[in-house]
C-alpha cells in the first residue's frame, strides 16, 4: 500500500524534511507516482527508505561508540595531567610556606638584634625588653644651653613654635 511522505515520516517519527532527504531522482523514479498532487511512495520503496535509516542509525551508533571511547581516552589523559599539575602546585606551596617560615624567622632575630643595640651598653641589664625602669638607668643628656644665650642663637623652630613672653 502506497503512503504519502507525511503518512510515512510520522510512522518513522521523522519530519517530513527528513524522508525528503532520501527522495533523490532516481529515487522517484522507481519508488514515486503522483496521485491528485500528492507524492505517494509504494511499498518497495518505503522498505528501501527504512533500510536506509536503519544503516544510517547503525552507522550512527558505531561512530558515537568509537567516539565515546576517544572522548573516554582524552577524559582520562586530562584528569591524569591535571592531576600532575595539582601535585607540581602542592610542591610549590610547600616550598613558598618554608620561605615564609625562614623570612619570619629571619625578621624576628632582627628585631632582637635591634633590641640588644639599642639596650645602654654600661647599665646592667634587668630584662631582655625596654621598660621604664632602665630609662633613669641611661647616661644623662649634655646639659642644654640656657635660652635666649647671648653665645648660641635661638633655633629658627623655637623661635617660631616657642609660647611667647
Amino acid at each position: 500500500m502506497s503512503k504519502t511522505i507525511k503518512e510515512l515520516a510520522e510512522e518513522l517519527s521523522l519530519s517530513k524534511s527528513g524522508i525528503r532527504k532520501y527522495l533523490t531522482a532516481s529515487f522517484r523514479v522507481r519508488y514515486t507516482h503522483e496521485s491528485a498532487h500528492r507524492i505517494l511512495i509504494d511499498d518497495a520503496g518505503i522498505k528501501v527508505i527504512k533500510e536506509m535509516i536503519a544503516y544510517k542509525g547503525v552507522h550512527s551508533e558505531r561512530t558515537q561508540k568509537a567516539h565515546g571511547v576517544h572522548t573516554e581516552q582524552a577524559s582520562a589523559q586530562s584528569n591524569s595531567v591535571l592531576v600532575e599539575q595539582l601535585r607540581a602546585k602542592d610542591k610549590q606551596i610547600e616550598h613558598l610556606q618554608k620561605l615564609l617560615d625562614q623570612s619570619q624567622q629571619l625578621q624576628l632575630m632582627a628585631e632582637n638584634k635591634l633590641k640588644r643595640l639599642e639596650m645602654p651598653q654600661n647599665g646592667p641589664e634587668r630584662s631582655s625588653e625596654p621598660g621604664d625602669d632602665q630609662i633613669h638607668d641611661r647616661a644623662p643628656e649634655a646639659p642644654q644651653a640656657t635660652k635666649n644665650s647671648p653665645e648660641q642663637p635661638v633655633p629658627f623652630w623655637q623661635r617660631l613654635f616657642s609660647p611667647r613672653k
